[in-house]
């Protein structure tokens, strides 16, 4: 079994959510926790771009809201960086950045 951490933002975000979107990030992160399943579409996607690389996104929709969580696989735990709501891709970006950011900070640490 994979370990899972979580930054503050990220059990902030998905503790203020609905109810769906809660039961659907619960799921997901029991997929994920699981090492014999890939970190793959539909539930995570790989980020490609380089300057990126290595964050992954969990995908949730619910109601008709989309949220991101951005996380980064180290050794075999998974790390819960940040989590957003998808309105646009700025956001996306935005996240990443920050994400990395976050990331950078913990590896210095």
């Amino acid at each position: 079994m994979r370990k899972i951490y979580t930054y503050q933002n990220v059990q902030n975000f998905i503790e203020s959510d609905d109810e769906k979107l809660k039961d659907k990030f619960q799921n997901i992160l029991a997929y994920i926790s699981n090492e014999k399943n890939e970190l793959r579409e539909p539930y995570v996607r790989h980020i490609s771009q380089n300057r990126f690389k290595g964050l992954y996104e969990i995908r949730l929709k619910a109601s008709r809201t989309m949220a991101r969580v951005v996380f980064s696989k180290q050794d075999e735990n998974i790390i819960l960086l940040y989590a957003f709501y998808k309105n646009d891709i700025k956001d996306t970006k935005r996240a990443l950045g920050y994400a990395l950011k976050l990331l950078n900070e913990a590896r210095k640490k």
